[in-house]
């Protein structure tokens, strides 16, 4: 029994550079469609919320007036962010205030791909395996 361990052991060092490869591209598709919809969904006035959604990749800032400032992104992560110097609002028209309805387009676009995105990075890190 703790020699089939061991062996299975073996095989995930072994694998650990594709798997991981696998899951950071699953995790950037993710991303990169989930700016795209958001960007898709969030109400246009002047634009300017929709050009400050962007994705940031591994080792780089976020934006340093999205949410929690300007924060370098761990390995292996991908982060969504919507706000910039001109638009710092996005929690405003997400969730409403006194004198404006809310126009949900974040969570809306979460709960939307969120069944999509945990297939398809289930079958990066299976194709990865094989």
């Amino acid at each position: 029994m703790a020699n089939m361990s061991d062996q299975f052991r073996a095989f995930l060092v072994a694998k650990e550079p594709v798997i991981l490869e696998g899951a950071l591209k699953s995790q950037e598709a993710n991303a990169k469609e989930f700016a795209r919809e958001a960007r898709r969904k969030v109400p246009r006035r002047s634009g300017d919320l929709r050009k400050s959604i962007v994705v940031t990749g591994p080792g780089q800032r976020t934006p340093a007036y999205s949410r929690g400032g300007a924060k370098t992104v761990p390995a292996n992560t991908y982060v969504v962010t919507a706000g910039d110097a001109k638009t710092r609002y996005g929690h405003i028209v997400e969730h409403g205030s006194k004198k404006m309805r809310a126009r949900p387009f974040w969570w809306n676009t979460y709960r939307t791909l969120r069944a999509k995105f945990r297939r398809r990075h289930k079958a990066a890190l299976r194709r990865a395996v094989k």
